[in-house]
């Protein structure tokens, strides 16, 4: 962000900051699994399970107001970035996986 708030031709421009290749959650569960040799699989649950357990658990009702969010895959366009600053490394989801768990 540093980057792009001190370079003058990016002013009143909107940008997403650089991101590795879109990867799905499910994606991103198999990478962690692979860092740590675990085997965790990932799970979808159905809104009525949130539903029937949001007034027991104040994590589920935090949860539960985030889900519109989770429901699609976060996918940023970052070709504008990465045409404009060229020589800046993007981490990748694989480096930052094993930089995660490598802090333990």
């Amino acid at each position: 962000m540093a980057l792009i708030g001190n370079t003058p031709d990016a002013f009143g421009q909107t940008w997403h900051l650089p991101v590795d290749k879109p990867q799905r959650y499910r994606d991103l569960v198999q990478l962690a699994n692979q860092e740590t040799h675990s085997h965790f699989k990932d799970t979808v649950l159905p809104m009525w399970l949130f539903r029937l357990a949001r007034p027991f658990n104040q994590r589920i009702q935090e949860l539960f107001e985030l889900l519109p969010r989770y429901k699609y895959d976060n996918l940023f366009v970052t070709d504008k970035f990465n045409t404009r600053f060229p020589d800046f490394k993007t981490t990748t989801f694989e480096e930052g996986i094993h930089q995660i768990f490598s802090e333990e």
